[in-house]
């Protein structure tokens, strides 16, 4: 099928933009891209094993290794379970976070293969499947949703919370799963095929909407478009916890690393971090890997380091530079991006290529 039709398939409200290539491994595979789903299937990186990391009171960041254990305490309220998956590389790189009130909630429950995981953290934490309310997905690329469809098999009450634009592909995910194939290949298959969603179970998520999960523990749910379209965060205000997904980035060896896939709006972006600063949270929740204090000087960090990229890409985009290119300039610039100079070469091999995606994403940016 070529990729006008896939998007047509797709059900899409809106015409297909363009196609984009990601650049993976070697080779550049064929990105689809739709403007319902904003480049459906892929995130724009795939990082090594992750620490948890916190600011130092003298700006720098200081290292804290993750816990060996499937469930991390944030707050009272709010614990982050490691599905920890048996793939090299992947031990601490999918998040899910659990919200507990009288109804609890998992925010992002993330691909296939991740499912098995995901519900054994919840029953070393004393939680039955059945007792789960609301599936919360912060945007449906298939290492955030995928696994969605099989999970619910397993969590028999809980209502699944989506964008609007990403409704359509959990209900038929033909199109999204072969996007994904297209776009990460192997990587795809390792995550594992999409199930369907019942249409039944899909609550459509709104900016503002709040989910009373009682004991006085409410989520607030934040649109937050710039990594794709329909990407949302949500807010858990008593605790200032912010589950970002990767509306900032992701921290990759004690670093920050933009994910800006194609296409990319850049004042979206920045418009969305400005809104999730306003909140004033005290935790950051990042989808890949970890929660995290000092989140508003995080969020401040990530907008001034997605200028920064931005000054860079469009300077060379100008120039007829291409991607990778471009990639080695911003790695030159952006001190963060040193810690590419400590991977093996599995992991080299993996990141900086993704890397050139975000950045590619970044030359090609709309207003």
């Amino acid at each position: 099928m070529g990729w006008k039709a896939l998007c047509a398939s797709a059900g899409a409200a809106s015409v297909v933009e363009n196609a984009v290539f990601s650049y993976i491994g070697v080779r550049h595979r064929r990105m689809i891209d739709c403007e319902l789903n904003e480049a459906i299937s892929g995130r724009g990186g795939f990082p090594p094993v992750l620490s948890l990391t916190s600011v130092s009171p003298n700006g720098g960041i200081e290292r804290t290794p993750m816990p060996d254990s499937p469930i991390t305490d944030i707050t009272p309220t709010v614990k982050l379970l490691n599905s920890q998956p048996d793939i090299p590389g992947y031990r601490d790189f999918i998040g899910t976070y659990l919200v507990l009130g009288e109804k609890k909630a998992l925010v992002d429950i993330g691909p296939k293969m991740a499912v098995n995981g995901v519900l054994k953290a919840l029953r070393d934490a004393g939680i039955k499947p059945d007792e789960i309310d609301y599936v919360i997905l912060t945007h449906i690329h298939i290492d955030h949703g995928g696994g969605t469809g099989l999970a619910l098999k397993s969590l028999r009450n809980a209502k699944v919370l989506a964008h609007a634009r990403g409704k359509s592909h959990l209900v038929e995910p033909s199109a999204l799963w072969k996007a994904s194939l297209d776009t990460l290949g192997d990587v795809a298959r390792r995550y594992g095929d999409i199930e369907p969603v019942p249409v039944e179970r899909i609550i459509t998520a709104e900016d503002g909407m709040k989910l009373d999960l009682g004991k006085g523990v409410i989520l607030q749910v934040v649109l937050t478009p710039g990594h794709s379209a329909h990407h949302l965060s949500v807010f858990e205000p008593g605790y200032r916890v912010l589950l970002a997904g990767d509306a900032a980035g992701i921290y990759s060896n004690g670093a920050l690393r933009l994910t800006t896939p194609p296409p990319f709006r850049l004042e979206d972006y920045l418009a969305s971090i400005d809104k999730l600063i306003a909140l004033n949270p005290k935790w950051l929740g990042y989808a890949h890997f970890g929660c995290y204090p000092d989140a508003v000087a995080r969020l401040r960090a990530a907008k001034e380091k997605a200028l920064l990229w931005a000054r860079i890409a469009q300077a060379g985009a100008k120039a007829g530079k291409s991607a990778e290119q471009v990639a080695q300039e911003v790695r030159e610039k952006d001190p963060d991006l040193s810690y590419l100079k400590t991977l093996n070469e599995e992991e080299y091999a993996r990141d900086f290529p993704l890397l050139v995606t975000s950045v590619y994403g970044m030359m090609t940016a709309k207003a």
